[in-house]
């Protein structure tokens, strides 16, 4: 009987979901994006991430065709969701792609498990008060960082289910650039693009003497980072990256969640210290109070490369057309070097100091966002 319980769940078709007993906690909620089916326990709990998804979808529709492989997204508000949760499955459902966020309510369970198994099933009643009694805003900002975060993984599942056929989707590897056929910077600037923030831009204005050469940028791999920690979080680009801007090892900040940068691709607004061109950071102490963790130089490097790849597609994109970048978007897929097309007279030109002058003076000149969540010290391997 459970063999074939287990079968009717492996093959049920997506309308069937809810029907099933590995997701009776889940109600299904077809299609408030476009391409995008939601699973949770209610309404409400998606509420904040529907708008934000089609507007990327809407984007990358643009970017890539209407024929987008469909997805499913799980937003989980207990531990025993998330459990439940078995990504081979979702696929064998007939979606392309899958992924799975997580409430500021589930997170709180998540770490109370986790001092709980650190510290012999108690929970110290300093901690428990403040995972509690959180601050309004400290919740708000959370869900603001994984809206942030899963958006941004659309772009990322849809790139590689799109245009990787050949290899299998696998969403705790959507970080790795080399599954998909496109430059690392190319990937990063869709997904920027798709996800509609600019944080990036307050990083970068206040660390541009940190920048690589544009003239790089464009034909590097996407710095390596090794994985950390946190449960959200798996694989990584190139063989093991994974994103800077969720913490590792259980960190708490001051709202008792754990610290971060913003989930996904955060961008602190730390200011640093150093020279232009150097492809890194010489130090610099945060400008923000509060409980911080300190990046490694390749975490700091990889931030570097996000921003300077996101603004650069922002930047084309207004320099020349949207047209001219989905014309980009295909010849690199086709092979052609990125600075080959770049350098067309019809497009950027071929001076790439002059290239890389103007897009300077384009993310000065940029108004950028009010930072997300607490900011991690940008010294690596220091303390403020």
């Amino acid at each position: 009987m459970a063999i074939l319980i287990f079968t009717a769940a492996l093959w049920a078709g997506p309308d069937d979901v809810r029907q099933v007993g590995r997701y009776k906690g889940f109600a299904k909620f077809a299609q408030p994006a476009s391409g995008i089916d939601f699973f949770a326990s209610n309404r409400s709990v998606i509420a904040p991430f529907e708008k934000p998804a089609a507007d990327s979808m809407a984007k990358l529709r643009v970017l890539l065709g209407e024929n987008l492989p469909k997805g499913a997204i799980f937003v989980c508000s207990t531990l025993a969701q998330k459990d439940s949760v078995y990504e081979p499955q979702v696929l064998k459902m007939g979606y392309g792609w899958t992924l799975t966020a997580t409430t500021a309510d589930m997170r709180s369970q998540e770490m109370m498990e986790r001092i709980k198994s650190q510290m012999g099933n108690e929970i110290p009643a300093e901690i428990l008060e403040r995972l509690k009694n959180r601050p309004p805003a400290m919740a708000a900002d959370f869900e603001k960082q994984m809206v942030n975060s899963t958006v941004q993984q659309i772009a990322y599942a849809v790139l590689q289910s799109l245009l990787a056929r050949n290899l299998q989707y696998r969403s705790s590897r959507l970080d790795d650039m080399g599954k998909s056929p496109l430059p690392d910077w190319l990937d990063i600037g869709i997904a920027a693009y798709a996800s509609g923030s600019n944080q990036n831009v307050s990083f970068l204005q206040q660390n541009m003497e940190q920048t690589f050469p544009i003239e790089d940028i464009i034909s590097m791999s996407r710095p390596f980072v090794a994985s950390n920690l946190d449960s959200n979080n798996g694989g990584g680009s190139r063989g093991g990256m994974s994103r800077s801007g969720e913490s590792g090892g259980g960190m708490m900040g001051s709202g008792g969640f754990p610290m971060g940068s913003g989930g996904g691709q955060g961008f602190p607004p730390a200011g640093m210290g150093g020279g232009r061109g150097s492809g890194g950071f010489g130090g610099g102490n945060s400008q923000r109070g509060g409980p911080q963790r300190t990046l490694s130089k390749d975490e700091q490097d990889r931030m570097l490369f996000d921003s300077q790849s996101s603004t650069f597609f922002a930047y084309m994109i207004e320099k020349i057309g949207i047209e001219k970048v989905k014309e980009l978007i295909r010849e690199t897929q086709n092979g052609m070097e990125s600075r080959e097309f770049i350098t067309r007279p019809d497009m950027l030109g071929s001076d790439f100091e002059k290239i890389e002058d103007n897009w300077i003076a384009w993310v000065k000149a940029q108004k950028p966002e009010r930072p997300i969540g607490p900011t991690p010290n940008m010294n690596p391997g220091g303390s403020n």
